[in-house]
């Protein structure tokens, strides 16, 4: 049903609109005044300098992100034309609004970029209007995914609310991962360090919710397959299946080693260590130390992140491969 490549545009796009996500709250968040000031000066000043190498490095990361996703779905279909086809359907779909959603998050983070480079001029009203746009956008890019799975009902796997939010918290988690990582590109990790670790902070509360949600995730498989009990009828025994086939079958080291373990507890106790350490002076050896653990963290989310979604897709389609 669906290949590697979309499997890909999945995690692209959940991550690539997590990052923008992060970075345009961020954005709101700034003091208006240096805000102001720094775009009245067109980036220029001593500060915007250091706010563009940040700022620009976040939704730079962010649109490739999207764009390189955006690629993987444009080849998996073969013809370019039937996006155009897609976008201009007359019927309202799932895909469609994702669609419509990944080219205005692409949209709005562009021009947030330009500002951000000093490209483009823009006011301080302009800048908020825009980051809250790109808030809007790209919370429907994370969201669409989990709606366009759990709508459908013949797959037991997908069919749940829980999903949803699931594939939300993962992608928040896997977007300040990407933060993480571009800061540590455009070597603005120290500048903003107390910002990354308030991040670094978030991000152990949202595994923490991503873990219990994944629990939830799977009960809802278990009563479709009807618990203690046999399974009865089709769906209920693709629902036994799938689950069997994620906890103990052909994807359970992939599922507790690459998803439980990589990516969700090792990222947890890292964020923990990260922000326990915070709060202590810094010197040259514990910022080295702390940089490590915030790429190994932001490492770790990535690689969970992808396996969740390749999961997620091949244990819903084992049992299909197994009755054909």
């Amino acid at each position: 049903m669906f290949s590697e490549l979309i499997i890909m545009y999945l995690f692209l796009g959940g991550t690539g609109a997590g990052c923008c996500l992060v970075a345009s709250v961020l954005g709101l968040l700034a003091d208006p005044e240096e805000v102001r000031t720094v775009l009245g000066l067109h980036m220029r000043s001593s500060q915007g300098c250091v706010w563009k190498r940040f700022f620009a490095a976040l939704y730079l990361a962010a649109l490739s992100a999207l764009l390189l996703g955006a690629v993987c779905l444009m080849a998996d279909t073969g013809r370019p034309d039937r996006i155009l086809l897609l976008l201009t359907h007359p019927a309202p779909t799932y895909i469609a609004f994702g669609a419509w959603a990944i080219i205005a998050c692409v949209l709005f983070a562009g021009i947030r970029l330009l500002i951000w480079s000093g490209v483009l001029p823009a006011s301080s009203w302009m800048a908020t209007a825009l980051d809250a746009l790109c808030i809007i956008a790209s919370m429907a890019v994370i969201v669409y995914t989990g709606l366009m799975l759990s709508d459908v009902q013949a797959v037991p796997l997908w069919h749940t609310p829980w999903l949803v939010l699931l594939f939300a918290l993962s992608g928040l988690s896997c977007g300040i991962a990407l933060v993480l990582i571009a800061s540590f590109a455009s070597r603005t990790m120290e500048l903003f360090a107390s910002t990354l670790v308030r991040l670094v902070k978030i991000d152990a509360f949202v595994i923490v919710l991503e873990a219990v949600v994944s629990i939830f995730c799977l009960l809802s498989v278990w009563d479709t397959a009807g618990g203690l009990a046999d399974p009865i009828g089709s769906t209920a025994q693709i629902a036994r299946t799938s689950l069997e086939s994620l906890l103990v079958g052909p994807f359970a080291v992939l599922f507790w080693t690459g998803f439980v373990f990589v990516g969700l507890a090792v990222p947890f106790v890292q964020d923990v260590i990260i922000g326990h350490t915070a709060q202590k002076p810094v010197a040259a050896g514990r910022m080295n130390r702390r940089v490590l653990f915030m790429l190994g963290t932001a490492t770790c989310v990535l690689i969970g992140g992808f396996i969740l979604r390749f999961l997620v897709v091949d244990a819903a389609m084992h049992p299909a491969l197994l009755i054909s």
